[in-house]
């Protein structure tokens, strides 16, 4: 890869640095001592990227990024900066930063963080409406929004929001929509790391590095290589764990468990928490230098009870074409429930709703006592015909069926969609003889 490349800096020894270590890669390389020499460059000639300094005299680097931002637009900026103007990289990010680098940047880390940037800017993958998205509440376009941005950047995001308002959801579309869509997407919650396996787990082991280490082991840092490594739940990270993530944030080298070797990674990372960042801190449960490197982007999740103007959008997304219709009652109930499990509760009720309908319309008394907050409203000939085609057991079978599909074979995942522990699915999976291979 090839391009035209302003760097911007005052210091003279950054700024060489910068050049000779993009031109060895193939680059053509200007330079700017300020913010006011590089808008002049940028008249005189175009450019593919800017790589700008944040403190600068005259002109510093978030002006000129403004003046980019305005001028020409789709131009990509990476800041650099020191460690302790981290707080100003989240305003360069939300003003269009692509990327920040911290001094001193490792000539590799500059060479890779342009490349990056160029390849989002070819890239064909850009956002479109964001179909997986569903509603069009003012929240949910803001959220829409700022996945957008984040797709096109290449800046860790911090998803923070309640139990089942989707924060997955949200960091596979930042995937998918970004340049590194081809590079792998590794999940991981990070309530079910023991403790003493932590750096197993991120950081992978060497056979017989400890007892039990039977084989190599490669970590999700090492899978999550070229892509995005989520993990949800960061608040059950203990805090000697999150300093070493914050390590890898800021050099890219992993070395697993037992070995003297480090390996480089090119990885996004995508956080998310149910809790409030701040409160965290405020807590000690979340080390502040980390909040800071992962709110490149920041995307809070709106429960569902602001934005129920969505419920009817979202409610017609889950039954799908081919399923009955609600009926006007059973749809105001939807609207007025409190849903404190949020979209993922209202998928299970719509869905199950559905099966108890059999063909019909769904009504109330389809509706789960959840998610009306009390029994349904249910007079004695509405009971004599709730009862649904097929047994229970069929049901039973025809839900789990159901979320195994829906989770794509991962038992964990259709567990906790169907409200059970993952023992229960087992044991339901061999009784009712169900296929759970794929």
């Amino acid at each position: 890869m090839s391009g035209a490349v302003l760097a911007v800096d005052d210091q003279p020894a950054a700024l060489e640095l910068v050049r000779l270590a993009l031109e060895k890669e193939g680059f053509s390389v200007s330079t700017a001592a300020n913010g006011v020499e590089a808008l002049l460059r940028l008249e005189e000639a175009p450019f593919d990227l800017v790589i700008s300094d944040l403190e600068m005299p005259q002109m510093d680097g978030l002006e000129l990024l403004v003046r980019v931002r305005q001028r020409w637009p789709e131009l990509p900026f990476i800041v650099v900066t020191a460690h302790s103007d981290v707080t100003k990289v989240v305003e360069a990010v939300q003003l269009g930063a692509v990327n920040y680098l911290l001094k001193p940047a490792l000539p590799a880390a500059v060479t890779t963080a342009v490349r990056k940037a160029l390849q989002v800017r070819r890239s064909t993958t850009a956002p479109r409406g964001i179909p997986e998205l569903v509603g069009a509440s003012r929240a949910i376009l803001e959220v829409r929004h700022l996945v957008t941005l984040a797709a096109r950047s290449d800046v860790p995001v911090l998803i923070s929001g309640e139990t089942g308002t989707g924060k997955e959801l949200v960091a596979r579309a930042i995937h998918r929509y970004s340049a590194v869509s081809g590079g792998p997407f590794v999940a991981h919650n990070c309530a079910v790391t023991p403790r003493d396996l932590f750096e197993s787990q991120f950081f992978g082991h060497r056979r017989g590095s400890f007892t039990g280490a039977e084989r190599d082991h490669v970590g999700l840092l090492v899978q999550a290589d070229s892509g995005v490594l989520f993990f949800d739940e960061l608040e059950a990270l203990a805090l000697e764990h999150q300093a070493k993530l914050l390590r890898v944030l800021d050099d890219g080298e992993v070395r697993p468990v037992g070995d003297t070797r480090t390996r480089r990674v090119d990885v996004r990372f995508v956080a998310a928490t149910n809790r409030d960042p701040r409160t965290m801190i405020e807590e000690d449960r979340l080390r502040e230098d980390l909040y800071y490197r992962l709110r490149g982007f920041e995307i809070s999740l709106p429960p569902l009870r602001d934005r129920r103007e969505d419920i009817p959008l979202l409610a017609e997304h889950f039954l799908g074409s081919s399923s009955p219709h609600l009926t006007s009652e059973a749809m105001e109930i939807l609207i007025r429930a409190p849903w404190p499990g949020n979209i993922r509760e209202l998928r299970n009720v719509v869905r199950s709703a559905a099966a108890m309908s059999g063909d019909g319309p769904i009504g109330p008394r389809h509706l789960s006592v959840k998610a009306l907050g009390g029994p349904p409203p249910q007079s004695a000939h509405d009971a004599s015909r709730a009862v649904p085609r097929g047994t229970l057991r069929e049901l039973e079978r025809r839900a789990i069926v159901q979320a195994l599909e829906d989770c794509g074979g991962n038992r964990t995942h259709a567990a906790q969609l169907l409200d059970i522990d993952r023992s229960t699915l087992r044991r339901k999976i061999r009784e009712y003889e169900i296929d759970a291979s794929g």
